[in-house]
């Protein structure tokens, strides 16, 4: 009964959505209102998909006897990052014009920047936050060393050969490299499962709405959940491109920099919300590794996609953003690689990368 209340209350949201969605078409110009409402309700379906599949997903881990680093990385970094990929996909495809590409470029390489600087920096401040509450001894991340610096590492090698590839130019090497993408991200799959619980390990809460959920009795329910997660997802990121498409031609503002701006930060939500609400309840390694598990997710699978069917041609914000990214990354592992834990004023420095992006976007 609480799955097909949840259900229920999804399927209302997004039928209002398609009713406004229909009233947007209907008019040359749609108020702001109107188109407001439009990109809120698309939210709402894509968190409440995400909140519906990355229950399920944890049921499963739990299930399989999966450590927290192989369930963060792999189950709910993947489960809350296809948002962020279902977008690209969606816009190529029912994009109008030229808007369809600027929206998936936007998308894409607005992802795993987002990531590593912003949620990193809202992470920074949740630790941070938590200790001044006297709520942890230390304002630092007790995490899995070994797992979060293979998936650093794996993080930087794979913007490295992405920034190489793309300056290069040529649409054969770019061709083969999505294809290598593709097997590098199934590579990180198999040995993230390898990924070996710590002591202490537990799973007894689950996520946010484990107290109006809990876990299904059976592996049947568990799939049937999830499946269902997948579909508001979907559903949701193809009335959020939709309403963002009106939006921008509305406001003449360019459809890449208005995905730039909302895109990214709408779509990660999950990632951020998931990983603040494990780090308040000191479960810092599933926390941390669903977001460095969806940089590495985003920067291969989405990226591959925009390879294959977009111009990708990168300029000055694009490159910036992917140096960023690289530099973020390799601060926190650098760190970690002497310190063996997290310092939550490390990840603030994610706040001033982003903040650049912010003045190199408006200014």
């Amino acid at each position: 009964m609480r799955y097909l209340v949840l259900t229920a209350v999804l399927t209302l949201v997004a039928a209002a959505a398609r009713l406004l969605a229909g009233r947007v078409a209907a008019v040359e110009d749609p108020s702001y209102l109107l188109l407001a409402a439009g990109l809120a309700c698309g939210i709402i379906i894509i968190l409440g998909g995400c909140e519906l599949f990355a229950n399920g997903v944890e049921c499963f881990g739990e299930r399989s006897g999966l450590s927290h680093a192989t369930v963060g990385s792999l189950l709910a970094a993947v489960g809350t990052a296809l948002p962020e990929t279902i977008v690209p996909v969606l816009a190529l495809v029912f994009g109008k014009g030229g808007n369809g590409e600027g929206i998936a470029v936007g998308a894409i390489l607005g992802a795993p920047f987002m990531l590593s600087t912003l949620a990193m920096f809202l992470l920074g401040v949740t630790v941070v936050i938590h200790w001044m509450g006297k709520r942890r001894p230390r304002a630092s991340m007790k995490i899995n060393v070994k797992a979060l610096k293979f998936e650093l590492k794996y993080f930087i090698s794979v913007m490295l050969v992405v920034l190489f590839v793309s300056l290069r130019g040529s649409e054969t090497l770019k061709h083969a490299s999505a294809a290598g993408l593709l097997l590098l991200y199934a590579a990180f799959f198999y040995y993230s499962l390898k990924h070996e619980a710590e002591a202490g390990e537990q799973y007894t809460e689950h996520f946010h709405l484990g107290s109006l959920l809990g876990c299904p009795r059976t592996l049947r329910w568990i799939l049937i959940q999830t499946a269902a997660g997948l579909f508001f997802i979907v559903t949701g990121a193809y009335l959020f491109v939709d309403y963002l498409t009106a939006s921008s031609v509305k406001s003449g503002v360019s459809p890449l920099v208005l995905s730039l701006l909302i895109t990214p930060v709408a779509t990660e939500l999950p990632e951020k919300f998931n990983s603040i609400t494990w780090t308040l309840k000191n479960k810092d390694t599933i926390g941390l590794a669903n977001i460095t598990g969806a940089m590495v997710f985003q920067s291969t699978i989405p990226v591959s996609i925009g390879m294959l069917f977009t111009g990708w041609r990168l300029g000055y914000r694009e490159i910036q953003n992917v140096l960023s990214a690289i530099v973020m990354a390799g601060i926190i592992l650098a760190t970690v690689s002497v310190k063996k834990e997290l310092p939550g004023w490390l990840l603030l420095f994610g706040g001033f990368f982003y903040a650049l992006y912010i003045a190199n976007v408006l200014l």
